[in-house]
């Protein structure tokens, strides 16, 4: 027996805890944030997206749960694409949020922090034809772009 058949159940023993350790802390960082969808279908998401509007927000409705639809109130300041809304336009938008220490279930929706959201001035929306947020794709921004 040479030393390369005595080092290879060493390499996959350390492989493999570094890969359990790797999926422990995966699972358990769970923050409000947290997706688990590639990427790509988030940004094909926004890139398919009917219509994409910069807002002024006025008001956050908080759900009265954990985590949910938080209802975001502003007025449209800039039309990025699509001609459904205009400037100056009033719009209510629903917006997956969850509030300081929230447990919402592992999957592909992107819930804003509720504080954050609240303190936001504008907000960027990435909707479908039916006025919708496509795929939790709101952006929060610190000013006007």
């Amino acid at each position: 027996m040479n030393r390369t058949d005595l080092a290879a159940p060493r390499r996959l023993r350390s492989t493999t805890v570094a890969l359990g350790l790797g999926l422990a802390c995966l699972l358990a960082w769970t923050g409000a944030a947290t997706a688990l969808m590639p990427p790509y279908v988030y940004e094909n998401a926004r890139n398919d997206a009917k219509s994409v509007i910069v807002i002024a927000v006025d008001e956050v409705a908080v759900t009265p749960h954990p985590f949910g639809t938080c209802t975001v109130t502003g007025t449209v300041k800039k039309v990025e694409r699509g001609t459904t809304y205009s400037t100056g336009q009033k719009v209510e938008l629903g917006v997956p949020c969850a509030k300081p220490n929230a447990s919402p279930p592992l999957g592909g929706t992107i819930y804003q922090d509720v504080d954050r959201l609240k303190a936001s001035r504008f907000g960027r929306a990435y909707l479908d034809a039916a006025g919708q947020v496509v795929l939790s794709q709101y952006e929060q921004l610190a000013t006007a772009p």
